[in-house]
């Protein structure tokens, strides 16, 4: 078999401007390049042409986004963020991770993750989920 590894995601959004504002001012992504009614947006920290496109049109239905923070800090940092901007959001503990989710301008869920598989916790997920 070979490997693989996920390269990129493209959603289609309602509003291509309020989708770029939300993936660059909340999940710190870099505009990469432009062209008609599509945007490409690469992490600042991966050398790749983009990572997530946005093009404008009719979305097809909700999609989850998952987006890992390195530490503990990461992850406070980013809800003191989102708490200041008065978004809305919910805070979960999976068991292997915990869990900062919130929706973009299209409705899709963005969650951004601290995986505590190697801190306490636990190695699966099994589908559970509590209160953080």
């Amino acid at each position: 078999m070979y490997t693989t590894r996920l390269a990129y995601v493209h959603l289609t959004v309602r509003h291509l401007e309020a989708a770029v504002t939300f993936y660059t001012r909340f999940l710190d992504l870099q505009l990469s390049e432009r062209f008609g009614k599509t945007a490409l947006l690469v992490s600042s920290e991966n050398d790749a042409h983009f990572e997530l496109a946005l093009s404008e049109g009719a979305p097809s239905g909700s999609v989850v986004l998952g987006f890992a923070v390195a530490s503990e800090q990461d992850f406070q940092a980013a809800q003191d963020f989102v708490r200041l901007e008065g978004v809305p959001f919910r805070l979960e503990d999976r068991g292997i991770a915990w869990v900062l989710g919130l929706q973009d301008p299209d409705g899709n869920t963005v969650e951004l993750f601290l995986d505590r598989r190697a801190s306490g916790g636990r190695a699966f997920w099994r589908g559970e989920s509590t209160p953080l």
